[in-house]
């Protein structure tokens, strides 16, 4: 984050002093701040009551594929007469072009930004933060401008964030919690178990297939993501605890209201897993498949049991929906939910706030001006300190929270809409 408060003017030469390299941007600094200086206006305002979110795709008409296709690139419509872009006109445009699915179009036209039409994208450009192994189309490489809430706007090229203002301030990088090694570290004896497991049942196979623990790990991640984004979308917020429960003192200053049996459904995701490797094994003579296999495999089974995966993170989603926290053990089973965390646990003398995804870069965190779920997180991984918390506020932000060298770090994980 760059600190002191910005606005358009500042986004704007941001982007065009980090835009990549390898791909010129086409828009002049000046069409490229009032662009911005619309949207950002736009979004400061509500549209029959309800918040203002669009995508604003900078590029002209005749650039997009007249043969374009949703969810492999856009389909394009042109008004009759081009419009003038401004923030009343993207206001008013606003509830026709849902965030996730369409965007609306606008190129310069006698040196002025004029709005050409919409482009009706589909949903499969959120799959890396929706959770999914869909390949990403990418049709084109100019500037898609995000408004996702009250002076929230973000730039991205291709799929990557540019740059963002986020509460008036310039935010110049992501932070992907589930890029970071931190995080994987704290489930190295999960993966290995898994592994070890797979690697029993092919040892009678003609041809033996292993799995690689990113995989593992991957598709793991693509459940957890899934249950955030459908928690964030049900307004409501919510917690999820992952711990050890056979460790000593594993669900200690744990007080569940609804603790589940534990058997094969509460384990259910472990079992889909397992089908998931095995028919990735079934399906090559490789000695190894990895997450690249599993996105380019187009196997109908496969499908299937990737939509059970994600019905698994609506579960959990849903769980979070009753007071307390869902409790998940290491390996995503489900433990219970409607979990409180003692008060009678310790509170950490001190919080961080990390700027990077490794924690790496830190400030002190102000615990003054948190809720009841962010300060229950606190206590738990401070006396956890192999389990994580995941916090998700009525308003959207995600926060990751662990016992990170020996210090308790909060990092608010980047999300795309």
């Amino acid at each position: 984050m760059l600190r002191g408060y910005a606005y358009p003017p500042e986004l704007a030469k941001y982007v065009q002093d980090h835009w990549p390299s390898e791909r010129p941007l086409r828009l002049r600094q000046d069409h490229l701040c009032e662009a911005l200086s619309a949207a950002f206006q736009a979004s400061l305002t509500s549209e029959e009551g309800r918040p203002v979110r669009f995508r604003l795709l900078l590029t002209p008409f005749d650039d997009l594929p007249e043969g374009g296709r949703p969810n492999e690139g856009v389909l394009r419509l042109r008004f009759d007469a081009s419009r003038s872009l401004h923030a009343d006109e993207l206001r008013r445009l606003s509830p026709s072009v849902p965030f996730e699915t369409s965007l609306i179009g606008a190129h310069v036209e006698d040196d002025k930004l004029r709005i050409w039409g919409i482009a009706h994208s589909g949903p499969a450009w959120l799959a890396p933060s929706w959770g999914g192994r869909s390949v990403v189309p990418n049709w084109t490489y100019d500037p898609i401008i995000h408004v996702t809430g009250p002076g929230q706007l973000a730039v991205r090229s291709a799929g990557t964030r540019v740059g963002g203002l986020e509460r008036g301030v310039l935010d110049d990088a992501l932070i992907d919690v589930f890029d970071s090694k931190w995080l994987a570290s704290l489930f190295v004896r999960e993966r290995e178990i898994v592994q070890r497991e797979h690697a029993a049942h092919q040892a009678n196979s003609p041809s033996p297939t292993m799995v690689e623990p990113t995989l593992v790990g991957r598709v793991g991640q693509q459940m957890i993501k899934r249950a955030i984004q459908l928690i964030r979308g049900a307004r409501h917020g919510g917690m999820i605890l992952t711990t050890d429960p056979a460790a000593p003192h594993g669900l200690d200053g744990l007080s569940m209201k609804y603790r589940l049996y534990q058997d094969e459904p509460s384990h259910r995701y472990r079992t889909l897993l397992f089908e998931i490797l095995e028919d990735l094994a079934a399906s090559t003579s490789k000695r190894s498949v990895d997450w690249w296999d599993f996105v380019t495999n187009s196997s109908a089974n496969l499908e299937k049991l990737e939509r059970s995966v994600f019905e698994l993170s609506r579960l959990v989603a849903n769980l979070t929906a009753v007071d307390g926290a869902v409790v998940l053990d290491k390996r995503l089973g489900l433990v219970g939910f409607g979990a409180e965390v003692s008060a009678e646990l310790p509170s950490p003398a001190r919080v961080w706030l990390a700027r990077d995804t490794e924690g790496r870069e830190r400030e002190p965190y102000d615990i003054e001006n948190v809720g009841t779920r962010h300060r229950a997180a606190f206590r738990f991984v401070h006396d956890h300190r192999q389990g994580v918390a995941i916090v998700v506020s009525h308003d959207g932000v995600v926060s990751f929270v662990a016992n990170h060298d020996e210090a308790v770090v909060v990092w608010e994980q980047s999300v795309s809409p």
